[in-house]
């Protein structure tokens, strides 16, 4: 039998169990609720509202980029981003079945994506087309939206392929000036944040916060469009002409260092970059003139001169004799001329682009001087144009030089260079011996116009003094009126220039390829402009600068004179006369190299031996073809 006091004490213990399990629960769901309304508030309050909420980014239009008188070259218009909402989607096969078909995008790769439940949305296509969107928000289904974005355009399609360059789907510069001027062009981007129904779609009058984007900064190039126009048409003809590896087209202004023209060929065009072949995107995005180099051979010998004149070891009075060649370090260094150029002053050294004159110039002046001298003009150091990727070219160590390596240094071998840094240095020794640094930006400024920024030319030293400097403006001018670049000759314009051939070499010698070019001023006297062709490894059967670069660049100084309606300074009448195509060229095949060469002279003609045999095999131009005097006859022996 329970006793009373037994019964009182296990009720008690009861009621004391029961009491510390109510308070235990009121602690765990006191706790709970600690937890689910303090601690992780945020991120419950966040889960909450993407159901009812949609953050909507604004990107940031990118920067125009203009030319130097406000022709738009890169734009960027309005596209949009499609996306589903996945718990929103009520008819998965009819949404993945218009996507696909609409976006031409695969069908069981959409349908993945929109039936995918564990994310709450899903990126189905970037930068889509206005029309296409509108098409997509009249279908009426469920769970599609929306952001707007914006698209890179370029109006000229692939005009300056190079130095623009492309952007990412992202629209962040990938190469050219569109990624070396990223930051300025890329702007900031914004958001607003709006609320949304079950389908997902926007409800009217419901935005919560708005942050606005901020456009990036438009740009404007020193590049002159009509000027690039003129460069890109006659680097295309010398592609389909010449059929070379590469053509490369700078023109620059001597007197401020901006570039005003520059192209290399093959390009592609930059609204379709071949993305699905990454090299040959790689290969045809690289500006050849600023990060390949060469050997620029005759060209070259513009800056012997012109260091031998303001060192004053020659003068254009010098005699120098010539028979076709020099020994240095018991090696024959051969002249283009095998039977030699005889005796002739600095001046005719250059027309004649005598090697052995170059030989004798770069070893008075010694090693010290010579490379004193590729220091200022810049050569084995980047120029500092704003442009990412540049070359320093390449300059044997000065202790290894020996004297044969001297020697041809002097004409322009045993040294490389890209062709930025030969037509800068060549623009010193013509506009009065200033070096300046090359650019291709004129102005930054923002849209709103609380910002802008203006690029000065640049001095970074002199190279020669302004005598010198005449004196090769006289003499460059000599080459064009007198000697083998005949073919850049203007009537009645001043124009000066020199060729240069430079033979590829590889692990057993001469390769048999060539890289030909061209340097040229315009005008003559005071240039404004100077122009450079390399034609990488022609193979049109010629090779000599003076057949498959020169004339190109001519057509381009003809369109600049064209295009800036520049006046005739010289007598028209005169220089046409000189131009008069009144010589019969003579059938030459099957006679000796001596006899042919003899003929081509007794005619007033000039002429260029490609091969080293005895014998002409083959002539340009053909036979019975008229010739002006002083034209070059190529022999192919």
């Amino acid at each position: 039998m329970i006793t009373p006091k037994f019964t009182t004490y296990s009720m008690q213990k009861r009621l004391l169990a029961m009491i510390l399990l109510l308070i235990s629960l009121f602690i765990l769901l006191f706790g709970r609720l600690f937890y689910l309304q303090v601690v992780n508030a945020k991120f419950l309050q966040q889960k909450a509202e993407e159901q009812w909420t949609r953050d909507l980014p604004i990107n940031a239009e990118r920067g125009v980029i203009y030319d130097r008188n406000g022709i738009a070259l890169a734009v960027s218009y309005t596209t949009y981003d499609v996306f589903v909402r996945n718990s929103n989607v009520t008819d998965e096969v009819a949404v993945a079945k218009l996507l696909s078909d609409k976006l031409k995008l695969n069908y069981d790769l959409v349908l993945s994506k929109v039936s995918n439940s564990k994310v709450s949305e899903s990126l189905i296509k970037m930068q889509v087309e206005s029309d296409v969107a509108k098409d997509l928000k009249n279908s009426g289904l469920a769970g599609i939206y929306y952001s707007e974005n914006t698209k890179r355009h370029y109006p000229y399609g692939d005009l300056l392929t190079q130095v623009l360059g492309y952007t990412t789907i992202d629209n962040i510069g990938q190469s050219g000036l569109e990624l070396y001027y990223n930051k300025f062009l890329q702007g900031i981007n914004g958001y607003s944040q709006v609320q949304s129904d079950i389908r997902g779609s926007e409800l009217y009058n419901t935005l919560d916060s708005y942050v606005p984007s901020v456009a990036g900064n438009n740009i404007t190039l020193t590049v002159d469009y009509q000027i690039q126009l003129l460069c890109e048409q006659a680097a295309v003809k010398i592609m389909q002409e010449q059929k070379p590896v590469s053509a490369q087209i700078i023109v620059m202004n001597p007197n401020t260092g901006e570039i005003l023209g520059m192209t290399s060929k093959p390009s592609f065009d930059l609204n379709n970059p071949p993305r699905d072949n990454i090299h040959l995107l790689n290969e045809q995005s690289k500006n050849l003139s600023i990060v390949d180099v060469y050997e620029p051979g005759s060209t070259f010998k513009i800056l012997t001169t012109a260091t031998a004149l303001e060192e004053k070891v020659t003068s254009l009075e010098d005699r120098f004799y010539d028979p076709g060649y020099r020994v240095v370090d018991g090696q024959k260094i051969k002249c283009w001329k095998h039977v030699g150029h005889g005796s002739q002053n600095l001046v005719d050294g250059l027309n004649n682009s005598c090697n052995s004159v170059f030989i004798d110039l770069s070893l008075r002046l010694g090693l010290d001087k010579m490379y004193e001298y590729f220091e200022k003009y810049g050569f084995g150091t980047p120029t500092n144009v704003d442009f990412a990727g540049e070359s320093g070219g390449i300059l044997m160590d000065k202790d290894s030089v020996k004297r044969v390596d001297l020697a041809r240094m002097g004409f322009g071998q045993a040294i490389a260079v890209t062709p930025l840094q030969q037509i800068r240095a060549i623009s010193s020794v013509v506009n009065g011996g200033i070096l300046y640094q090359p650019h291709f930006v004129k102005k930054i400024a923002s849209q709103s116009g609380n910002f802008e920024k203006e690029f000065t030319p640049v001095a970074v030293r002199r190279t020669v003094s302004e005598d010198v400097s005449k004196k090769m403006c006289y003499m460059i001018e000599q080459v064009i009126k007198k000697a083998n670049a005949i073919q850049s000759f203007i009537p009645g314009y001043r124009v000066g220039g020199k060729t240069g051939t430079t033979e590829l070499m590889g692990e057993k010698g001469k390769t048999g390829e060539h890289i030909a070019s061209f340097v040229g001023t315009f005008p003559a006297d005071k240039p404004e402009y100077v122009i450079l062709v390399v034609v990488d490894r022609p193979s049109s059967g010629h090779y000599y600068g003076s057949i498959v670069a020169t004339p190109y660049a001519k057509t381009v100084f003809e369109g600049i004179i064209r295009y800036k309606n520049i006046q005739p300074t010289e007598d028209l009448d005169k220089d046409l006369k000189a131009m008069e195509k009144n010589i019969e060229m003579p059938n030459l095949v099957g006679k000796s190299l001596s006899q042919a060469t003899a003929i081509i002279r007794n005619l007033g003609l000039q002429y260029e031996v490609e091969g080293e045999g005895g014998k002409v095999l083959a002539q340009y131009p053909a036979p019975a073809e008229m010739l002006y005097k002083n034209g070059i006859v190529v022999l192919t022996t």
